[in-house]
């Protein structure tokens, strides 16, 4: 599958942008502050229904309009597809050929889309949640059944915590407690399961990026030495004292090192970038293999913070990689052109065909 079309309207600086994209590789060139950003931002909406830039999508309106929306054509195996968003009346109403979505899981599964950008360091230097999102992110796709054990678990773990900051009984506790630990094994096993497929590809793309190996681990939230349902047990004291749960996945962490040093206290910002990009580039991988398709990835700025030699090295590894590309760069110098393929120049929120 691969993004075919594309129209944008009143989102950030762009007024009216459309432009046609090559299944395998296309260019937006311009000066900073053009809209190049913007119009990945737009594809990003397209399929994870929020910005990879700002979590308030009031935010992406154009100052003096009411709302913002992007429209795309899909080219699938089967058939093209119709999906749109727009940011209306406070909300951003979903559609697939016409109707309206079944949420943002229904975007996701007909469009895949991927991300690199300058904040991308932030996968390996931010919190832990950045890292379960993505995570969770790529299991959702190989894992047919996990965004219902993920939403399971997270509507037990509400009702837990319910129960703790009531004060309930050690029956009622319990009552919450139980399911809640199997949830969370659940949920464990297939981020489990998932992971033995990332792994090796992150090593593999961190190899050909940096000069030191690239590892991942996990910490699932519990120490998995002992049942989930003991650990609750045995932590009950100490949670109903802050009316939390503490164990559990949803407080796992994704650990990155690089060589033998974890990689957000020893890298350099640019080591961090080409590590967060092989992230993202083994998900990338995973998901064309176990999907038997391509997604799209979009590459803002490859060259911030790169040197030279780093820059080739990520744009081998990109072209390298089974997903439909969309790069920007400054200019055609900055980020040289593959003949053959579109290239757009964004100026002023204008978007034109070179």
């Amino acid at each position: 599958m691969a993004l075919s079309r594309v129209h944008v309207t009143t989102l950030r600086c762009l007024q009216d942008a459309q432009l046609a994209l090559d299944p395998t590789l296309t260019y937006i060139l311009g000066p900073n502050g053009a809209g190049k950003t913007s119009l990945l931002e737009a594809i990003f909406l397209l399929g994870r229904g929020r910005s990879f830039r700002t979590r308030q999508l009031r935010r992406l309106v154009m100052r003096g309009s009411s709302g913002f929306a992007v429209f795309a054509e899909i080219a699938t195996a089967a058939r093209n597809r119709r999906v749109g968003v727009a940011w209306a009346g406070g909300r951003l109403e979903k559609r697939i050929d016409g109707e309206p979505a079944a949420g943002t899981a229904a975007l996701a599964g007909l469009f895949p889309v991927h991300v690199i950008d300058p904040s991308s360091h932030e996968l390996v230097q931010g919190t832990p949640s950045e890292r379960r999102r993505f995570l969770d992110w790529g299991v959702f796709h190989v894992e047919h059944g996990y965004l219902d054990a993920w939403r399971r678990y997270r509507r037990l773990l509400g009702q837990r915590n319910a129960a703790l900051k009531s004060a309930a009984g050690p029956d009622e506790l319990r009552a919450w407690s139980t399911p809640l630990a199997e949830a969370g094994e659940t949920v464990h096993g297939l981020r489990s399961r998932y992971l033995r497929l990332l792994t090796p590809a992150v090593e593999k793309a961190g190899s050909a990026l940096l000069d030191s190996p690239l590892t991942v681990g996990y910490a699932a939230g519990w120490d998995t030495a002992r049942r989930l349902v003991e650990v609750l047990e045995q932590q009950e004291g100490r949670d109903r004292q802050f009316g939390n749960t503490e164990a559990g996945p949803h407080r796992a962490d994704l650990s990155v090192l690089l060589g033998a040093h974890p990689a957000r206290e020893e890298a350099s910002r640019g080591q961090q970038k080409l590590a967060a990009a092989a992230l993202v580039l083994a998900q990338a991988r995973v998901h064309a293999g176990q999907l038997g398709a391509p997604g799209t990835l979009l590459v803002d700025d490859p060259a911030a913070e790169l040197d030279a030699n780093a820059l080739d090295r990520l744009l081998a590894e990109l072209y390298g990689t089974p997903a439909q590309l969309v790069l920007t760069g400054l200019t055609s110098v900055q980020l040289p052109v593959r003949a053959g393929f579109p290239v757009f120049h964004v100026e002023r929120g204008g978007v034109h065909a070179l």
